[in-house]
């Protein structure tokens, strides 16, 4: 914490509020006259009753308020505007800081932001990159089922068309067996 008053200016301070406390009997004194200083001042007086101007009086209240507003200047005025500059120093310092600290949070997030832009896109690029391998590798495969399924149809025809050759020479065969076994029998002999 900051000391406003220093050891030597409560001193001074002391002193003041004493003779400020005597002040007042001066002026008491200016408004009954009596023998000594009083009576003296009592000579100055202007006005009778309860308005009584003493110009005497009226000088030394204007010293006390002069020497007042100068030890309060030294005292309380001057320290206070130092602790308000310094706080205005700090808080400007503060705001500067803090300006300092967005502008580089600011480039901060614009980089984070260019960092996400670029692996989204990378992603992209690896997504379309995977989807192109993944058409290719299918159309590939198509194309292997494709040709597999073709020889094996093929094959099988060829199998079938053998089976039905196989079994068209036995048909012949066997048809002139059965021809000559059908004749037999409606003839009731064997043909030779």
């Amino acid at each position: 914490m900051i000391r406003l008053f220093s050891l030597k200016q409560l001193a001074f301070c002391l002193t003041l509020i004493l003779v400020l406390l005597a002040a007042p009997s001066i002026s008491w004194a200016a408004s009954a006259p009596t023998s000594g200083f009083g009576a003296w001042l009592a000579g100055f007086n202007v006005g009778s009753g309860a308005l009584v101007i003493n110009p005497v009086v009226i000088l030394i209240q204007w010293a006390n308020f002069l020497i007042l507003l100068i030890v309060l200047n030294k005292i309380l005025i001057k320290p206070l505007l130092g602790h308000m500059e310094s706080r205005d120093a700090q808080i400007t310092g503060d705001l500067e800081t803090a300006e300092r600290d967005r502008s580089e949070a600011a480039g901060y997030i614009s980089q984070y932001e260019d960092a996400l832009a670029e692996i989204q896109r990378e992603n992209t690029e690896a997504l379309i990159a995977l989807q192109q391998e993944m058409t290719e590798t299918t159309r590939n495969r198509l194309d292997e089922i494709r040709e597999r399924t073709g020889r094996e149809i093929e094959e099988t025809r060829q199998s079938i068309a053998a089976q039905a050759q196989q079994a068209a020479s036995e048909l012949e065969g066997n048809a002139g067996r059965l021809a000559g076994e059908i004749a037999t029998r409606l003839a009731g002999r064997s043909i030779a």
